[in-house]
């Protein structure tokens, strides 16, 4: 949390740690831009006050969204600023809600707990859209498989292929329904080896991990080499 006012930032903490969360406070901006930059995992959520020495409030704001680790952690303002242009100005710079000053303490709270159980369920849901076996991970979400962290350009029916082998990881699929996970149910068996030769192509060194059942059709090798 960030908020110069000594008063303010010690009663917002003790309601915070009343909900068994784990407020770590900041009275300087600056300090806390410096401390943001040394984590490797951001924190779970962002409360700040918009008025404030050496640096404003939307400043902060920009500096977190320009940073990829933070882009996604919730922002909640709290601030004497009442005016509707300055609520538009801080909510399209990327803050989630804003509440004026004074408020209700339990109103904070439950704010914070509202975006949080939010967050917990974007990122349970990007989680089971992806699946990573060894050093390829193919993204559901965004329809994106990446070997190494570089992208790998599939065609469609090449990456309705390989995620259905992912997601079926340790069985093996038939070429029947790998054909239906292409949404071809007239297509001719050979079509899926055709698929499955330039999958492993363009995967590279993570080729090996297609792998063939003789007489059966294909599966993912789970074992990471």
């Amino acid at each position: 949390m960030l908020e110069d006012d000594a008063d303010i930032r010690e009663l917002i903490g003790l309601y915070l740690r009343r909900e068994s969360l784990e407020p770590i406070l900041f009275d300087s901006p600056a300090r806390f831009v410096t401390w943001m930059d040394e984590q490797k995992v951001p924190p779970e959520l962002l409360i700040l006050d918009l008025m404030m020495p050496e640096l404003s409030g939307t400043e902060v704001i920009t500096a977190v969204r320009k940073r990829p680790a933070f882009d996604a952690m919730p922002i909640v303002v709290c601030s004497a600023k009442s005016a509707e242009s300055d609520v538009i100005l801080t909510l399209g710079l990327g803050a989630d809600t804003y509440l004026r000053k004074p408020f209700n303490p339990r109103e904070l709270v439950a704010q914070v707990s509202a975006l949080l159980r939010r967050s917990e369920a974007a990122t349970a849901t990007t989680r089971r859209a992806l699946r990573v076996v060894g050093n390829l991970v193919v993204d559901s979400a965004r329809k994106l498989a990446t070997v190494d962290g570089k992208p790998v350009d599939l065609t469609p029916a090449e990456f309705c292929i390989l995620a259905a082998l992912v997601r079926g990881k340790g069985s093996v699929l038939s070429r029947g329904e790998l054909l239906n996970a292409m949404g071809e149910t007239d297509a001719v068996d050979r079509v899926v080896d055709v698929h499955i030769t330039a999958i492993r192509r363009k995967l590279g060194n993570a080729g090996h991990l297609v792998q063939t059942s003789r007489g059966f059709g294909y599966y993912i090798d789970e074992e990471e080499r």
